[in-house]
């Protein structure tokens, strides 16, 4: 099997394993790996786009939203496996990821089954009509934003829906490091997810932190 085109010394023998498990992969998926790493930009990684998209099949989502500073990576595993009549709203912070996305959606053959506009995130998706199945987060460009998303999100996503979150677990969380703004808002934003009624989560130490948050129906 053709490895990612990463150097695979970097990887320690759990993520090599983890690696070596997955099956050959989408090229075009392969290519903005390749791009985001180029770049130095912290990603979904394999595993988590394959969790990504298990959950949302599992979900049966019909109406997603994916707020991204990235290059469509997550955008391209969950087109692919989305139901051809749902609903997938994309929000992005610069033309440059607008005509990325757009690029890799169309190479794909799937553009005709996204939306994507250029907006600030948590206003983006407020002023949005109707609530959402799915609501996937790219932290890594929300740092300034967190305590908004955490505002909108129990209003924005129906009961039994999942909150997807990337990016929530910066270096030094957890140690005696001093602690920065950027720390102190994840760690806000977690401890804030981990105690709303209306939510059960868990924190999974892949990419950089996946937060999985399911929405109850219980009201706080």
């Amino acid at each position: 099997m053709e490895k990612d085109p990463k150097t695979t010394s970097a990887l320690n023998p759990q993520e090599q394993y983890l690696m070596d498990l997955i099956p050959d992969k989408d090229p075009l998926i392969r290519e903005i790996a390749f791009l985001t790493n180029h770049h130095g930009r912290p990603f979904l990684g394999p595993q988590g786009g394959m969790l990504l998209a298990i959950l949302a099949m599992m979900k049966k989502a019909l109406r997603v939203y994916e707020w991204t500073g990235a290059y469509g990576y997550s955008t391209l595993w969950l087109t692919k496996v989305l139901p051809q009549e749902s609903q997938y709203l994309i929000g992005t912070i610069a033309d440059e990821n607008l005509r990325l996305i757009s690029n890799y959606l169309k190479r794909a053959g799937l553009q005709s089954r996204t939306r994507i506009e250029i907006a600030d995130g948590p206003t983006h998706i407020a002023k949005t009509e109707g609530t959402f199945d799915l609501i996937v987060l790219d932290l890594q460009q929300e740092r300034s934003k967190l305590s908004s998303w955490l505002d909108i999100l129990p209003s924005k996503l129906s009961p039994g829906g999942i909150v997807f979150s990337l990016g929530n677990l910066p270096a030094g969380v957890g140690t005696s490091q001093s602690k920065n703004l950027t720390v102190s808002a994840i760690e806000m934003y977690n401890h804030r997810m981990f105690n709303d009624p209306r939510f059960i989560s868990s924190l999974l130490p892949l990419s950089e932190g996946i937060l999985i948050s399911w929405r109850t129906d219980r009201e706080s």
